[in-house]
């Protein structure tokens, strides 16, 4: 009984700390959260660090970035959320309808 009792012990313990954030995302939905924040990283990290000159627009963006694996409408959505933050913003010129993207955070660390 005692033996019994260790291991409920174990496994509650092994639930409750090793687990338990998993299991969290799991039923939250964290882990998709996660994967559009790694996505934004991702846009924000090419924006930042490979257009000092140009200025890519969302399709050439989401060919670059993604290899096409992702579409134009998310990857527009991903900007428009890393936008909402301050640190890129949205260019439309007057003779091109699609908006091209730009950093605009300063590098001074």
């Amino acid at each position: 009984m005692v033996l019994y009792d260790l291991l409920l012990v174990i496994i509650g313990i092994f639930i409750g700390v090793i687990a338990s954030d998993p299991l969290k995302k799991l039923f939250t939905g964290g882990f998709k959260e996660d994967i559009r924040q790694k996505k934004r990283v991702k846009l924000l990290l090419y924006l930042r660090e490979d257009t000092k000159y140009q200025k890519p627009s969302t399709s050439e963006l989401a060919e670059k970035v993604f290899n096409g694996k992702e579409s134009e409408e998310t990857v527009h959505e991903l900007l428009k959320e890393i936008e909402g933050f301050g640190l890129i913003k949205s260019i439309s010129r007057k003779n091109d309808q699609t908006k091209r993207w730009v950093y605009t955070k300063s590098s001074n660390n």
